[in-house]
């Protein structure tokens, strides 16, 4: 009777010991009632607890369990209200957190997030400020999608994200050039980043495995590189881009140069290989650009050339037709006002003839003057 009686009482206290406990971790429980409480307690979301409870025993909604695990969280369009919790990293085997489409945030996404995250997705809820550098040492992460909230800052290096096949950025409020690390993605195949304030240009983004890339609606410039261009499901409007995704040109350019004038005004044809190529053939026409912009500087200069070696000719047929008038000028004034010998002299008449005999041995005087005397 006395070994019933203890027999009975060890099972009575096994199950009390059972429902205080319950099935799952008690850092997990930890977390989930302080999460709970972080989202004000809604209503909705059915046997959740502030303190204690058994998420995997009760089958807490969302939630789901491997033993005494929780594994996954998935409260997606609950019309919840609140933020994350703050010890959110106690759930070390928690593989996807899933709360989008609530309205969550109104501050930063908390630091301490699951470090074992494969699947994470804020999409569509009120978070501000910075991606928490936390999210730069989730080396299993996956699949990565905080769009359409109000971050403005990515404070995430991407060294160790190997294994992100997607990540999600759009609709929020980034500036800036994209980071370097991004190249080091190397498992990404969808990337949205549309409709942000992103600068610079996307050659970070060259080698990677994209499939699906969107970046419309930003301030990013200069070209899209080529491989990129090859990709299918591929946004790129709404930006300041040197050139933007088309088919190539129906009609080869022409490997003979148009004729331009030589320096000398005679026009000559320039040799096909006297210069190496500028450029690609993939930047819309910008040989054929470069090769007007050269013409028109060496028609220009030979204008400018002419119209100086005009100005000059010009300039010394003036000089040298003033020069005449000046001279003529001088001797009229020369012969008007230079007296004759002394000046004492009133009248003085020409020669009337002189005349030379047929043999040249006689000279015939005629000579009359009238002199005055002084």
């Amino acid at each position: 009777m006395a070994l019933g009686a203890a027999g009975v009482a060890a099972l009575l206290l096994a199950t009390v010991f059972t429902g205080i406990t319950g099935d799952t971790n008690s850092d997990d429980v930890t977390a989930l009632n302080t999460f709970y409480t972080t989202l004000n307690s809604p209503s909705q979301l059915t046997n959740w607890v502030p303190q204690n409870g058994d998420p995997c025993g009760q089958s807490w909604l969302g939630v789901t369990c491997s033993g005494s695990r929780v594994i996954t969280i998935k409260v997606p369009d609950m019309g919840l209200n609140g933020t994350l919790g703050y010890n959110m990293n106690l759930l070390t085997e928690l593989s996807e957190l899933d709360v989008s489409n609530n309205n969550l945030g109104g501050s930063d996404i908390p630091y301490n997030l699951p470090t074992n995250l494969e699947r994470l997705n804020l999409d569509k809820n009120n978070f501000i400020g910075t991606i928490p550098y936390s999210i730069s040492q989730m080396s299993a992460l996956q699949y990565l999608n905080l769009g359409h909230n109000q971050l403005s800052d990515i404070n995430v290096v991407f060294d160790l994200l190997t294994n992100l096949t997607t990540l999600d950025l759009s609709y929020n409020s980034f500036s800036g050039t994209l980071p370097e690390s991004f190249s080091n993605m190397t498992s990404l195949s969808t990337l949205y980043l549309q409709n942000n304030q992103f600068t610079g240009t996307i050659d970070v983004l060259t080698y990677l495995p994209l499939t699906d890339l969107n970046v419309a609606n930003n301030q990013f410039s200069g070209s899209i590189p080529e491989k990129l261009k090859s990709i299918n499901n591929l946004q790129t409007h709404g930006n300041f881009f040197s050139n933007s995704p088309a088919p190539a040109a129906t009609e080869p350019p022409s490997d003979t140069p148009p004729l331009r004038p030589s320096p000398s005004g005679t026009p000559s044809r320039s040799k096909s290989n006297s210069s190496p190529s500028q450029g690609s053939d993939t930047d819309n026409g910008g040989n054929d650009g470069k090769s007007s912009k050269v013409g028109g500087a060496v028609v220009a200069g030979i204008v400018i050339s002419l119209v100086v070696v005009g100005a000059l000719v010009a300039f010394f047929l003036i000089k040298r037709k003033a020069m005449r008038r000046q001279q003529g000028g001088d001797l009229e004034k020369n012969e008007h006002l230079s007296p004759l010998a002394s000046g004492k002299i009133k009248q003085l008449r020409p020669i009337r003839s002189i005349s030379l005999s047929p043999t040249g041995k006689e000279l015939k005087n005629n000579v009359s003057m009238n002199l005055k005397p002084p």
